[in-house]
């Protein structure tokens, strides 16, 4: 484990404790609180006992493994949010499952990172920008307990993984990160110093997003080179994480904040996106952090939103 993974488990460490991908502590026999974020891609569960919270993630739906799990803990509240809130609390409502609170996403969100930040020792006493990146991404402006959707892009873990998957056959995220991580996207992408002569401060910045793989298929066939796997992938999580960035910087100086938090769980998966975003917010002189455990503000603030 290398310096930044062990701070980011120490720091989720004091949040709470999370379970394997696709599984529940198997010790976890009753809670008092059950908050589900049910996502496009993921459902995100955070769970309040008497030893603390417990997070887990599971593929979407997982109605039944879900409704296995409230059997099993009977929890005293359930909270759901999410774009799937509405047909999982049908689900369960059916099966006879009848006290469910129903939460706005946007809401609960901000709660749960309000309170991450807060059981860290970084509370926000200014206003800051969320920004929840899982299969497209938000951009929320927090200030205490209000809450606003300022923006937002369709870009996010999706766009990375389905271009990734269209250019190189890769399916798997962690996959095609490590693929990623292993090509130079100036190789596919047009930069400044192809197009103009003594650019030596800028000359490494992109011009265009996959424009030399244009300009390749435009050469006489004999002339064309054959793109490496290595290098279409860096392209494609590069050109999802700078489109990103570039307007959470823009929303953050239009919003009026100077910092930016972000979250999703998109982070867990691509952290290549995670290094140029944060880069790019360096860049244009924000402070940025990264929640523990982010995929999971949603779930932890629906629960948490019980009390209000």
């Amino acid at each position: 484990m290398g310096p930044e993974e062990a701070e980011r488990t120490g720091r989720a460490d004091l949040i709470g404790m999370s379970a394997p991908f696709d599984e529940f502590n198997p010790r976890l026999e009753s809670v008092e609180a059950i908050g589900i974020d049910s996502g496009a891609t993921l459902v995100k569960v955070a769970m309040e006992s008497s030893g603390g919270l417990h997070f887990a993630t599971l593929g979407s739906p997982s109605t039944d493994r879900l409704r296995d799990h409230l059997e099993r803990t009977s929890p005293t509240h359930l909270c759901v949010t999410g774009c799937g809130a509405a047909a999982l609390e049908a689900e369960l409502t059916g099966d006879g499952i009848r006290d469910i609170l129903s939460l706005i996403e946007f809401e609960a969100w901000a709660r749960g990172a309000n309170e991450m930040l807060n059981r860290l020792g970084e509370p926000a006493t200014e206003p800051y920008l969320l920004v929840s990146i899982g299969t497209g991404t938000s951009i929320l402006r927090v200030e205490g307990d209000q809450v606003e959707r300022v923006g937002g892009t369709a870009l996010g873990g999706g766009a990375a993984l389905g271009l990734g998957l269209a250019l190189t056959g890769v399916a798997s995220s962690q996959e095609l990160n490590e693929l990623a991580l292993q090509g130079d996207r100036s190789s596919i992408d047009l930069m400044v110093s192809d197009l103009f002569e003594n650019t030596e401060e800028i000359g490494a910045m992109i011009a265009s997003g996959f424009g030399k793989l244009a300009r390749n298929a435009a050469l006489p066939e004999s002339e064309r080179e054959t793109p490496n796997p290595a290098d279409l992938a860096s392209a494609a999580m590069g050109i999802v994480a700078d489109n990103i960035g570039l307007l959470v910087a823009a929303h953050a100086r239009g919003a009026g904040v100077s910092r930016i938090v972000f979250g999703g769980s998109t982070l867990i998966t691509h952290p290549q996106l995670e290094l140029t975003i944060r880069g790019i917010a360096a860049l244009g002189g924000f402070e940025s952090s990264v929640l523990p455990h982010p995929g999971h503000p949603g779930a932890l603030g629906a629960m948490l939103m019980r009390r209000r």
